[in-house]
């Protein structure tokens, strides 16, 4: 573990410890995701040189006032959480012994602000989401296709007088997914290649106008219980 690894887990267990009981400010998914990352590293276990497990489920427990602003957040909130912790398990070179799955419950004995995590290695379905991120902005998309462009009428309206009404749409099967190309006056291009249509994979970067869409594949998972 590096230096910064080892500060971050300092200010993530002063976040999520005696500074939440200290003052009663409402949670926020930030600190959830923290807390997760701290419960990870904690559990992390060496069974070979170049090989570290870790828990794959874990239940976010949080104060009934908190569970309440989470739970409104929907899908949304367990697909970033499923995000963040991944990429802190790769960064860290850490292996799950099965699917990451991600849960928030509700906790009487917790007050406002505080948050406790419990893990274990468990069963875990995943289905996989995709989204579009755009100038700091993380669209989910929930349809089969979904359009892109500057007139409200797309699906995704974005301020960009360069993009075409209706610009390009995204494609998605379940598990698989395309970008289209929708007959824009300046064209649609796929990691910096022109398309009219094409494949897309995780993380790849779309140019539209002059606005840079990244595409990304998010995991949403459900434990069997």
């Amino acid at each position: 573990m590096g230096i910064l690894d080892g500060f971050e887990k300092g200010l993530e267990r002063l976040v999520t410890g005696a500074f939440s009981k200290t003052f009663k400010s409402e949670l926020q998914p930030i600190e959830i995701s923290a807390a997760i990352k701290s419960e990870m590293d904690s559990n992390a276990s060496f069974v070979a040189r170049d090989r570290i497990l870790v828990p794959n489920s874990f239940t976010a427990y949080l104060s009934p006032a908190d569970f309440t602003r989470m739970r409104a957040l929907g899908e949304t909130l367990i697909l970033e959480l499923n995000d963040q912790v991944a990429r802190h398990a790769a960064r860290q070179k850490f292996q799950f012994g099965g699917a990451l799955g991600i849960k928030v419950a509700e906790d009487g004995s917790l007050n406002v602000g505080q948050v406790r995590i419990a893990s274990t290695t468990a069963d875990v379905q995943v289905e996989w989401t995709p989204a579009l991120d755009v100038a700091g902005t993380r669209y989910v998309l929930t349809k089969s296709q979904t359009t892109v462009g500057r007139d409200a009428s797309a699906d995704i309206q974005v301020n960009d007088n360069s993009l075409s009404r209706k610009h390009f749409e995204i494609l998605w099967d379940g598990k698989r997914g395309g970008v289209r190309d929708l007959g824009s006056t300046n064209g649609t291009k796929l990691n910096g290649r022109a398309v009219n249509e094409a494949g897309i994979e995780a993380d790849a970067v779309i140019s539209a106008g002059q606005t840079e869409f990244v595409f990304r594949v998010l995991a949403k998972s459900v434990t069997n219980e």
